[in-house]
């Protein structure tokens, strides 16, 4: 009995792990042997008859694979950050013409948020324009007057070998100076041009569009015609990158890499998509990080699910390779304790303790009492 006691200690600190209040399917890689057998013990010493002979089945105890399938947990979206569409502009003025999206809407990148007008100062166009001209001007000017010099320089090389070699590294270094000082009027000219482009692509724009797919989290409060300073917050929006699936898994049942499988929606339009467990690992550095929240990745688009709750999870954990498995239509339960009937040699039958490890709706597996090879009485 004191074996016993210590065996019991013992599976109640298996149970944390294998999911023994599990009461779902199962998978069992090989399935044991079964075969029939005749109780001879019950014939009349007085001479019995066929029809007092008790036929039974028994089960030979063996190595399988043990899994409980975990009841459906609830999972929710949940936004990691959000981020905002504004009125961006350096010059002139925008006003507003027309809203064109609504709060909780879906958009994809590119989506027209806002139609706009833009008002540019024409004099600061063409000024910018004047800037232009003149600069490729004296940048034309400083090309032929070096191209000049140049060829100055080529008639006046020496003949005399050392004062020509001095002749050509002076040449030579001029063409290098030369080089950066158009590099110079190359970077100005081409800001001049940016600035001019910007200005004339400001004058054409009439929209706002998204930058990015996401959720509209809340539209801003503008009037039509309102001027837009730079700046100005259109819509506040939550990235669909940054939108994630967690459920609370206390008990810690699903890792990392568990394959599950996500139902979404109303029975009767419900949805599913194959889906795993991922890290927690980015949440370690946050303050908001809960060891017992998991987070999910799956073959489904996050636009799929907005507004298509509720969200359940599902699937297989607790998976045991090798571990001797007994039938549950075997086992009987007294006062929490459980038995089966072990067939000995010559047919004789004995009540059997043993300790489970965990159990389904199958089998149960056997953390203790039992050995492989032993056959067990079917009822």
């Amino acid at each position: 009995m004191a074996a016993i006691g210590t065996a019991v200690v013992l599976s109640m600190t298996a149970c944390g792990q294998s999911g023994i209040f599990s009461d779902a399917g199962t998978n069992v890689a090989t399935a044991p042997d079964k075969s029939q057998y005749l109780d001879l013990s019950a014939l009349s010493e007085e001479g019995g008859t066929e029809e007092g002979w008790n036929s039974y089945s028994t089960y030979t105890v063996t190595y399988g694979t043990f899994s409980t399938e975990m009841t459906a947990l609830r999972a929710n979206l949940r936004m990691l950050e959000t981020t905002c569409v504004k009125a961006e502009y350096q010059v002139g003025t925008m006003r507003l013409t027309e809203l064109l999206v609504e709060k909780y809407q879906y958009v994809t990148a590119g989506t027209p948020v806002a139609r706009v007008t833009m008002e540019i100062d024409e004099v600061d166009l063409q000024e910018l324009e004047r800037k232009l001209l003149r600069l490729q001007q004296r940048y034309i000017e400083a090309q032929e007057e070096f191209l000049k010099s140049q060829e100055k320089r080529e008639v006046l090389f020496a003949r005399w070998p050392p004062q020509r070699t001095i002749d050509i590294t002076q040449y030579d270094q001029a063409q290098l100076d030369f080089e950066q000082t158009a590099a110079g009027y190359e970077r100005q000219i081409a800001d001049l041009q940016e600035q001019i482009e910007k200005l004339q692509g400001l004058a054409r724009q009439t929209e706002i569009v998204a930058e990015e797919d996401g959720f509209i989290l809340d539209v801003s409060l503008l009037q039509k015609g309102q001027k837009l300073d730079n700046g100005t917050v259109i819509l506040q929006l939550a990235p669909a990158d940054k939108i994630c699936l967690e459920f609370s898994d206390q008990l810690e049942h699903y890792g990392y890499g568990n394959q599950v499988t996500l139902v979404t929606g109303e029975k009767k339009v419900a949805q599913s998509y194959d889906a795993m467990v991922v890290s927690a690992v980015g949440k370690a550095l946050s303050s908001q990080w809960d060891v017992s929240v998991s987070r999910l990745e799956g073959d489904y688009d996050i636009a799929q699910l907005l507004g298509n709750g509720p969200f359940n999870v599902t699937g297989q954990t607790s998976v045991m390779e090798n571990v001797l498995l007994i039938p549950a239509e075997a086992v009987t339960v007294e006062k929490q304790k459980y038995y089966v009937t072990v067939l000995g040699e010559g047919g004789s039958m004995t009540k059997t303790q043993f300790i489970p490890g965990g159990s389904n709706a199958k089998y149960y597996w056997v953390f203790d009492g039992l050995e492989e090879g032993v056959r067990i009485v079917m009822p």
